[in-house]
This record gives C-alpha cells, structure tokens and sequence, in this order.
C-alpha cells in the first residue's frame, strides 16, 4: 500500500459519515469524500462520544449491518471495530474492512439473512468471532465483531454445525434457571432457611467431662469455664482443645458443621440450590475453509464434499429422500419426546441434564450406524433409511428398554413417526 501525506495510505475513493460532525483540524486520507446524510455510506466516523440512543438513530438511517464503524475517540461499545489507537489506525481499520467488502458478492453483501450478515462480518473484520467478558450484560459475554445481530451464539451453533465456522471453548458459566441471567452470587447459607446471615464459630472439648459446645458458651470474665460442670479450662491441650468448628445462623438459630452453598440472582433476586443451577458453555468460533467459499461464492456449493461439521442429519435426510424417489425405498422419522421431563428438571435439573446427555449416548449406541440422531427443544428426532413402519416401532421400543436400564429415573420415553410436514415444522421451530 503505497503513502501518501502526513502518513495517511493511499485509497481509493470511499464516502464516509462523520458524526457528529469533523472537527475543523480533523484530517482524513487522500480518497476519502465526507458526504451528508442519505448518500451512499461506505464507513462511519464516529468524531466525539454518542450517546447510545443517537447512535442506533443514525445506524438504523444509514441500514448497513456490515458499513465499518470507527471512533476517533476511546469507544468500547458493541460493533465499533477500531477506537482509541490513534486517528491513522482508525482510518485504515475503515477502508480494510470496505476492501474486504467489496469482495463478496452482491447476495451476500446486501443480504437480510441473519447467517449471512454474521459470516460476512466475521469475513470483513478479518478476525475470528471471539468473545470477550461484559459485565454490563446478563449474560456476561458479548461477540464485538457481531455488531448489531442478535442470538449471535445460536448463529454461530448452526453454522459452526454447517461447517462454516470452527468452534473453541471460551468459557464455562452459570445462569439463572428464572431469568437466564449470570449475574449469580454464590455463597454461604443456612441449610435450613437459607439465610446468608450465618458465622463460623470455633468449637471447643473440655477433656475432663468430654463437653464439646461452641466457644461463646465456654467464655466467662476474660477466660473459659466448662458450661456443664463449671470448672475453669486454663490449658489449652491439657485442659481443652479447639477440634473444629460449627455453623450459626442468626435468622433461625440452626447450627451445623459446615454451611450450605447457594445460589442467588442479582437480576431476579430468585434463590436456587446448586443442582438447580444450569452452566452454559460458550464458544470462540474462526471462519473455515467451507466458510470463506461460502461468503466468496454466495450460496452452499453443492459439489463441496460433506465436511466433518457439516449437519449429518440433514445431509442423511436428503440422500434418504432421493433413494425414496428413485427406487422407492422407505424410510421412517420419529420425533421422542418425554413426558417427565419437567417434573425431573424440577427436582433436579442437574440430574436432567445429566439424563438427557445418557439418553442421547445410548441412542448413538443402540441404533444403526446409518441412522442419524438430532437433539431438539423437547427431545429428539431419529432418521432411519430403509425402513418400514413396523420395524421403526419395534427398534424403538427396544431403545426405549435400553434407556430404562442405564436412567437412574425414567425419563417417560415416548415416540411418534412423523411425515415431512411434521418433520418440517419441528425442524423451523428448532432454528
């Protein structure tokens, strides 16, 4: 990239909004034209701090999901993609991504796919979808390079299953079963009514008479004297010792050994025990191979070879459709579901989930390997080519008998063959 003056690069030329208005002294590269409102916008400059009313105002007037923003001030906000690294870096930041933008195809650059619009960003900025802690949010995690789309770690699941993105762990948090909210406090309690105004106090033996009682009962004038045959303890390891320590509460007076942990939203104010609790894993995810392809080319390429995360569910549906058509095999769908569901995840949602996670494995182990499981809201749906009704049934009555002997709890397994209209409709809901 060649320079031009004052170490600004040389571009082409590319319209930019500055906002609120550029300042006199303000200087921009060779190739750059200030336009007004309601002129083609290829990047916005952000000049001063905006609130963030005025500043979903002027992005929802310009419309662009992908126009670069830049802030010549410090900006820390979601979708701002450079601020406070110097006016020249905020500059080139900007016409990087228009470069990068001019690259996709006219389906892809001005698509209103939610799918789309992710990949694209995640294209442009030339970084990976990487989230960052926010404790401003009730998740506790944000996707800067999202912008303005929302369920961005629902997108990025799907197409990471597509094959288009690659998944990392980032993160591992507890939520609110109420509100699905983060922002938990965990701590010490009472085990019987749960208050957090509890003290550990140090218990005291008495060797003589073998009394053992919390330390507040044996303090008399300065010193300690046995409550229960009144002698004075001088020694400590001849005449008593301190051999642990008991839990009081100051609400309800219970005493234990040790303190009950709990859990309570700062959002809500609910109060959960710990095996109420659920933890939401979140994930960084990179542009694939497939994915680049994708963006660049503006549709799936069908001559692509199946990817290892690509959906294998949907990849066996199409093919089982096609032998359906062609030689008139049958094939069977069913969609399990189970009916005590609830009132398990009530009682103990970490013991659902860990029984969904069973069921799951055993499905996997107990079908064919050329049927296809996909988990969905309320269960699962279950793929199996060449295959009639009755024999569909009978499989999955075995499967249901299978699942009894390794659960803990009976899940109340239950199946229903399903015909592409059913199938469709769980499917839609799903995404």
């Amino acid at each position: 990239m060649l320079m031009g003056v004052d170490g600004f690069a040389l571009t082409p030329t590319a319209n930019f909004l500055a906002y609120p208005r550029l300042h006199d002294e303000c200087r921009f590269p060779p190739g750059w034209q200030l336009v007004a409102r309601g002129e083609m916008i290829e990047a916005l400059v952000l000049t001063a701090a905006v609130p963030d009313h005025a500043l979903r105002t002027i992005l929802a007037h310009i419309g662009d999901p992908l126009v670069p923003i830049v802030s010549l001030v410090p900006d820390e906000r979601q979708g701002i993609d450079a601020a406070g690294q110097g006016e020249q870096f905020a500059w080139e930041r900007a016409y990087a991504i228009q470069a990068k933008l001019r690259e996709l195809p006219v389906s892809i650059r001005h698509s209103s796919e939610p799918e789309d619009i992710l990949l694209a960003r995640v294209y442009s900025r030339d970084q990976g979808l990487v989230p960052i802690h926010d404790p401003g949010l009730r998740d506790l995690v944000r996707y800067p390079v999202a912008g303005a789309l929302d369920n961005v770690s629902e997108l990025a699941a799907g197409l990471d299953n597509k094959g288009y993105l690659r998944r990392r762990f980032f993160d591992r948090l507890f939520c609110c079963p109420q509100c699905r909210s983060a922002h938990l406090s965990v701590r010490e309690e009472c085990h019987s009514c749960r208050s957090a105004n509890i003290s550990e106090e140090v218990v005291v033996h008495h060797f003589q008479c073998a009394h053992e009682a919390p330390e507040s009962q044996f303090r008399s004038h300065g010193g300690f004297t046995c409550p229960k045959c009144a002698r004075p303890l001088r020694h400590i390891g001849l005449d008593y010792d301190k051999p642990g320590s008991i839990t009081r509460c100051f609400e309800c007076g219970a005493i234990n050994d040790k303190p009950a942990v709990g859990f309570k939203c700062i959002d809500c104010g609910a109060h959960h025990a710990p095996d109420q609790v659920p933890a939401r894993t979140w994930y960084a995810y990179s542009l694939t191979a497939v994915g680049q392809r994708r963006v660049l080319r503006g549709a799936a390429d069908e001559s692509l070879p199946a990817q290892p995360g690509l959906d294998r569910f949907q990849l066996l549906l199409d093919h089982t459709r096609k032998e359906q058509r062609e030689f008139g095999s049958p094939y069977q769908v069913a969609n399990v579901t189970f009916t005590n569901r609830e009132l398990i995840a009530e009682q103990d949602l970490r013991l659902w989930e860990q029984s969904l996670q069973l069921v799951g494995d055993t499905l996997h182990s107990a079908l064919r390997e050329v049927d296809a499981v996909r988990e969905h809201g309320e269960g699962f749906l279950i793929l199996m080519p060449r295959t009639g009704p009755h024999d569909a049934a009978r499989a999955l009555q075995l499967v249901a008998g299978r699942i009894r002997s390794v659960l803990k709890v009976d899940p109340g397994f239950r199946f229903t063959l399903v015909d592409d209209v059913v199938l469709e409709g769980l499917r839609s809901r799903q995404g």
